[in-house]
C-alpha cells in the first residue's frame, strides 16, 4: 500500500507524537544555571534545556531527536522546523532555535539533581 502525505500533514503527525510522549515535561530551574530552564520527565530526566540568554533549546538526541529521525525519516532541517512549531504550541517557547544534544553517559544533564538550589 502506498500512502502519501504532504509536508503539513506529516508535521501534524510528528507534533501529535511529540505531544503524546513529551507534552507533559515539567520546567525546572537551578541557581547554578540561572539562564536555563530544564524540562524534565516524570523520572526527573532532563529532556530539554532552554537557554534564555541565547534562545537555544537543546533537545536530548537519544530520547527525542533520534526517535523522530528513525520513525519519520526526517532530516535535521525538517526536524528543527517541526520542533520550532511544537515548542511554541506545547511550551509557549516562540522564536527559539531547537538544537539536539548528544546525551551520552557523561552528560552534565544526568548529573543535575537538587532542583531549585
Amino acid at each position: 500500500m502506498n500512502i502519501q502525505v504532504n509536508k503539513h500533514q506529516l508535521e501534524r503527525v510528528v507534533i501529535k507524537w511529540l505531544d503524546k510522549r513529551f507534552g507533559d515535561l515539567t520546567p525546572k530551574k537551578r541557581k547554578d544555571h540561572p539562564n536555563s530552564v530544564f524540562y524534565v520527565n516524570s523520572n526527573n530526566l532532563v529532556m530539554m534545556e532552554y537557554d534564555q540568554e541565547n534562545g537555544g533549546v537543546f533537545i536530548t538526541y537519544n530520547h527525542i531527536w533520534s526517535k523522530i529521525e528513525l520513525l519519520f525519516h526526517l532530516n535535521y532541517d525538517d526536524i528543527q522546523s517541526i520542533m520550532k512549531v511544537w515548542l511554541e504550541e506545547a511550551y509557549k517557547l516562540g522564536g527559539v532555535t531547537p538544537l539536539f544534544f548528544k546525551d551520552g553517559k557523561d552528560s552534565g544533564w544526568k548529573r543535575l539533581t537538587n532542583w531549585g538550589e
